[in-house]
């Protein structure tokens, strides 16, 4: 469960971030207007992203087995590379493998399309991105759309949306 600090540290970015636009306003309403539906779209487009990517990765982590640690025991075995012959025969076998690998990849690039699909074709995605289209409509309509600070806004809203996902979903993941 999160706790209070972590809901109010993105709402802090986010109102530092409203408050340091309020300038716009006195400019002219419509590049505010433009600014704000940017920013704030392309900020959900960001944490959507970054919310279904984690799930798709937690969901696929229970799946996975955990690897043994080859390399730190031979590392403890053999600290200064005394049987450094022997590795060139386990480099070529490694070559092997991995061309083997790329080959079974390429043949299962499908069955890998599907299993990906769920985080591109999120509903955490696909609704900013149709909110993205419709105020860049609904400014075009009421004739009030200015490019450059609705570009401005859109790459204003990628980092402060990975900071505000960041806090919510990933530092939080990482402390359990």
């Amino acid at each position: 469960m999160m706790t209070m600090t972590k809901i109010k540290k993105p709402f802090l970015i986010l109102a530092v971030v409203m408050v340091g636009a309020l300038p716009l306003w006195l400019l002219s309403g419509a590049i505010y207007a433009n600014f704000t539906v940017a920013m704030l779209t392309s900020m959900a487009i960001v944490m959507g992203s970054l919310y279904s990517y984690r799930n798709m990765i937690q969901s696929r982590v229970g799946d996975i087995d955990p690897e043994d640690n080859k390399d730190v025991i031979d590392m403890m075995d053999d600290p200064y590379d005394l049987y450094e012959e022997e590795r060139a025969d386990e480099i070529e076998d490694i070559k092997q493998m991995i061309k083997e690998e790329k080959a079974r990849q390429k043949s299962n690039i499908i069955q890998n399309t599907t299993k990906n699909a769920s985080a591109w074709v999120s509903v955490y995605r696909l609704i900013p991105y149709a909110f993205l289209v419709m105020g860049f409509i609904a400014l075009e309509n009421n004739q009030t759309l200015e490019i450059v600070p609705y570009l401005v806004g859109l790459a204003v809203g990628i980092p402060i949306g990975y900071l505000i996902a960041r806090s919510l979903f990933i530092e939080h993941t990482n402390e359990n």
